[in-house]
């Protein structure tokens, strides 16, 4: 059976592979920056292409509507011919669409172009997740993944404005680009058989859809909001501190970066935790969906720069913490699909990406981002609803 992150000596068994983690993290990354670097980009993109946030938002909902979509036939995908393949493919998509969009700032040709990255993105989680599993690290491996991958959507907050100085309006687009050219390489550089182990079918488990298994669906909803929260927030927050409560520029896009950036971290962090103390892990989640909710809720009452950097500091750690171990759960749950289980958990996530940036810019653009920032703060309380049942337990038995 393919080794599964969190099975028994997973985390330090002999034969591990560096460049497939790094390679994975690398793939999850080039999505990572290429879904915050339009909201990044907000001030140039507006005066280049002559339109305000809720067409910028549209940007990030260009991508995120087939990333999301296509998040299961992209885990299915790399199931069937391997993570380097399918992320090939897709990077390679993803470089000639920023390629087109670099040409002229117009919004038909930037919308289409980012249509074209989503879809080239779909593998990019599932394949990462899965370079990850192969590469025999364990939970920790897979927490170093979410974390690089999920702060280099930070890092796009910060770095896509400091590149305008020389880019320009381009800069989403350029940066975006290079990052995929840098996992592209990455990514021709492990060999075929590290991604391309057979997974034959789990004694009880067999070929049962993953779509209609109940306890990854309780998994995915944990995933959506930490993930999906977090890169809708991390669109946003640079521009509510800097329009709303008054930060200077260069302020708000540092503590605007942090959303994200601080998951290289915090996601590891909790891979370890959730390893060592797996009875714990339930409060672990539950702690940072409540810490979560509030910290948004603070961000909805300007300040001052203190309380501003609090939260998010809390936003930035407590999403991260239970993706290790969630993620792990879905794998070691559907270990003859795990990269489907996988695009199951982002099709929720992205789906909440695709429904929040646009409707959270609407809310700032009318002056009711304090309303906005309230609902996104109820909606990190969903998932208490229906906790899945085996949280901890799948650590405890495969840990």
């Amino acid at each position: 059976m393919a080794d599964v992150p969190g099975s028994p000596g997973n985390a330090a068994q002999p034969g591990r592979s560096v460049r497939a983690l790094v390679a994975g993290c690398l793939v999850g990354g080039a999505a990572g920056w290429s879904l915050t670097a339009a909201g990044a980009g907000t001030t140039a993109l507006e005066a280049a292409y002559g339109v305000d946030l809720v067409v910028i938002g549209l940007f990030t909902t260009a991508m995120a509507v087939p990333y999301a979509l296509l998040q299961l036939s992209g885990g299915s995908l790399v199931d069937r011919w391997g993570a380097r393949a399918t992320a090939l493919l897709g990077l390679v998509l993803v470089v000639v669409a920023y390629l087109g969009a670099l040409v002229a700032p117009v919004p038909a040709l930037a919308l289409t172009a980012r249509i074209v990255v989503g879809v080239g993105s779909a593998v990019c989680f599932a394949a990462g997740a899965d370079f990850a599993r192969t590469s025999r690290t364990g939970p920790t491996g897979l927490g170093i993944f979410g974390g690089v991958a999920i702060a280099t959507g930070g890092a796009a907050v910060l770095g896509v404005p400091l590149a305008e100085g020389l880019l320009g309006w381009r800069s989403a687009w350029a940066t975006s680009m290079a990052m995929s050219l840098v996992a592209l390489v990455a990514v021709a550089l492990v060999p075929a058989a590290t991604s391309a182990a057979a997974r034959p079918p789990v004694p009880g488990q067999g070929h049962a859809s993953v779509l209609r298994d109940a306890e990854l669906h309780r998994l995915a909803s944990i995933h959506a909001v930490t993930l999906g929260l977090g890169v809708v927030l991390s669109n946003w927050v640079a521009v509510v501190l800097e329009r709303v409560w008054g930060l200077g520029s260069g302020l708000s896009a540092l503590l605007g970066s942090m959303v994200l950036g601080l998951a290289i971290a915090s996601r590891p962090l909790g891979g370890y935790l959730g390893r060592r103390r797996p009875e714990d892990t339930r409060i672990m989640v539950v702690g940072a969906l409540v810490a979560s909710a509030a910290a948004t809720a603070t961000l909805a009452v300007p300040s001052s720069v203190p309380v501003a950097a609090l939260a998010v500091f809390v936003l930035g750690v407590a999403p991260g913490l239970p993706f290790a171990a969630v993620l792990a759960a879905a794998q070691a749950r559907r270990a003859d699909r795990p990269a489907a289980a996988v695009g199951v958990m982002n099709l929720q996530a992205n789906t909440l990406v695709m429904l929040g940036a646009p409707l959270l810019g609407a809310a700032i653009q009318r002056q009711l981002s304090t309303a906005g920032l309230l609902v996104v703060a109820v909606l990190w309380l969903v998932p208490l609803l229906a906790l899945p049942r085996s949280l901890g337990r799948r650590l405890r038995a495969t840990g």
